[in-house]
């Protein structure tokens, strides 16, 4: 057999020794511990403590494929299935994006406004993706109304079973982000919060993107055209400054390149208060505004 034991042990140096010229040390010990939790429930206490506990052939076999597709840069959270987010353990597969730890930045960031502090507040996640926004958001505002858009529908199918699993009581809707005039559920209201991490990576970026990126992930959720990479950001903006209740919040999560110009649009469409925040890398990243 490949690992010439089946211990705990011999596994986590199996692991190591086919993805060092890949992955970090840190990244390859987050790896190690992924697999270990996903697949067969064990913890951190437990690779320490039990690490001459020797495993059957077919969970050997099972971490054998998971390096074979790590190795071929597929994205660890599509093969375990889930990624944590703002306390919660998100289903990701290849129907949306992996969601990001600067998109968990921007929940907490938006949580600390004086907008989401009111009772039932009403909260409009545009492009949602897996729902991680929304969701995170509902579970940290339980008596809030949520709801979440996205124009793929097998994103937004996604969304639901998150929902489902996690229990938590939001409304997902089809519809495209660009023209939000013709969902008349959204039109017709006023909302607290209309949060957004849009597609705002331009086409030219491409060349750029990581293979683990660029080969697995929905290129609908990623990329905008470089003659407007704004497009978003400009037909969500427009949509908010009509239907945000009064000292109501738009947050967007940004390209950091496009940062500023994001806000100067914000602003001479009206907004007030236009913010940007850095990320933990220091990236403009987040922008938050009030009409």
């Amino acid at each position: 057999m490949f690992v010439q034991d089946n211990s705990i042990n011999s596994c986590l140096s199996y692991i190591k020794s086919r993805l060092e010229n890949q992955f970090s040390q840190s990244e390859i010990r987050q790896i190690q511990r992924a697999i270990f939790q996903k697949m067969f429930s064990f913890n951190a206490a437990d690779l320490l403590l039990q690490g001459n506990y020797r495993l059957t052939e077919s969970e050997l076999l099972q971490v054998r494929d998971v390096v074979k597709r790590l190795q071929a840069n597929e994205p660890l959270q599509y093969i375990i299935g889930y990624t944590e987010f703002c306390e919660l353990q998100i289903r990701c597969d290849k129907r949306a994006l992996i969601p990001r730890p600067e998109t968990e930045e921007l929940v907490w960031k938006v949580l600390e406004f004086p907008a989401l502090q009111k009772s039932q507040a009403k909260i409009l996640d545009l492009c949602t993706g897996t729902g991680c926004i929304a969701l995170a958001l509902k579970n940290q505002k339980s008596d809030a109304s949520v709801v979440a858009l996205d124009y793929d529908s097998e994103a937004l199918a996604l969304a639901n079973e998150n929902a489902t699993e996690l229990n938590l009581d939001i409304s997902c809707v089809l519809g495209n982000a660009l023209d939000l005039s013709e969902v008349s559920t959204l039109s017709n209201q006023k909302w607290t919060l209309i949060v957004s991490n849009p597609p705002y990576i331009p086409q030219a970026e491409k060349a750029l993107m990581a293979a683990n990126v660029l080969d697995f992930e929905p290129h609908i959720a990623l990329f905008v055209e470089d003659a407007d990479p704004l497009i978003f950001y400009k037909r969500i903006a427009e949509f908010a400054i009509e239907h945000l209740e009064e000292n109501g919040l738009l947050a967007f999560e940004l390209h950091e390149n496009l940062a500023q110009k994001t806000a100067n649009f914000c602003t001479n469409l009206g907004f007030s208060a236009v913010e940007i925040f850095e990320d933990m890398q220091g990236k403009q990243r987040m922008l938050l505004t009030r009409i």
